[in-house]
């Protein structure tokens, strides 16, 4: 079992090696790359960015491996719009991404289940966005690399149901599905009967704490989010796979804190629901 860090959880002053020597000195096993919507992020996916080589050389010097990247950025280019040229770009954004993870030795790029996100949802933007992952499934098999479709807290897909539904319309072993728990809660699912439902199609998993309506930063044990339960359910569906803790930084000044507290909740509520944390220190 692996428990990750997000990128966004870390302070965002220091400096590569820096950032990847404190996730190791708080007791991650990896960190989850960013690349969100923002030109600083989507510069990363530049073969000849600076920061892309930056990354790379703490990587390789501090043996804390970037096991996933987060591939928010199609809220602003999604895979379903109705404009030719940004499904094109979404597109490119998704290959890009695959081969950011195969140089960064990553294992899972995690799909945002946005069908589209500043433009209207129509039914034609569904068939467009399984039509898109279809595509990208296809670069992502020849690359070795895993896809993960996150199910969301705003518009698109916001079950692991809907989430399988896309996945089998697909049918590529290397399309599966990146839960959030905490998205469940925040939009009135059952997280239990859905991990059920995802047994045997999970890729990784995020965990943070919500309420309905409170999808981000609700401290960990002040949500909703059933974590013991939760997690008994994964150990008895035979879940080994990772676990990211998904928290925002926000430079607050206790935000080293905060994330060491964190982490230690989590690994606690495994720990109660039976979850096999071996090579994870409580």
């Amino acid at each position: 079992m692996r428990l990750g860090v997000y990128e966004k959880a870390l302070p965002t002053t220091l400096e590569w090696p820096q950032r990847l020597a404190l996730a190791q000195r708080l007791g991650f096993d990896y960190l989850e790359l960013s690349i969100d919507e923002s030109d600083a992020r989507l510069a990363r996916l530049d073969a000849a960015s600076p920061e892309r080589a930056a990354i790379r050389a703490a990587v390789q010097g501090s043996g804390v491996p970037v096991f996933s990247i987060c591939l928010s950025a199609h809220r602003r280019y999604p895979l379903g719009s109705a404009d030719a040229a940004t499904r094109q770009r979404a597109h490119d954004l998704l290959v890009s991404a695959i081969d950011l993870a195969v140089e960064l030795g990553a294992r899972v790029v995690q799909i945002a289940g946005y069908y589209v996100f500043y433009e209207d949802e129509t039914p034609e933007s569904v068939e467009r966005y399984v039509a898109g992952l279809a595509r990208g499934a296809a670069h992502a098999a020849r690359a070795g690399v895993m896809l993960g479709i996150e199910n969301m807290d705003t518009v698109g897909i916001a079950s692991l149901e809907g989430g399988l539904a896309v996945v089998e319309r697909v049918g590529s072993p290397w399309l599966q599905l990146y839960p959030d728990v905490g998205n469940l809660i925040e939009r009135g699912r059952d997280p239990l009967s859905e991990l059920d439902l995802a047994r045997g199609r999970m890729v990784a998993l995020h965990v943070k704490d919500a309420r309905p309506g409170e999808p981000r930063r609700v401290p960990f044990g002040e949500g909703d989010v059933p974590y013991a339960d939760a997690f008994a359910r994964l150990a008895a569906g035979g879940y080994a796979g990772p676990v990211l803790v998904e928290m925002w930084n926000d430079d607050a000044p206790d935000s080293v804190q905060q994330l060491a507290a964190a982490r230690a909740w989590v690994v606690e509520r495994m720990l109660e629901g039976g979850l096999a944390t071996e090579g994870v220190a409580a």
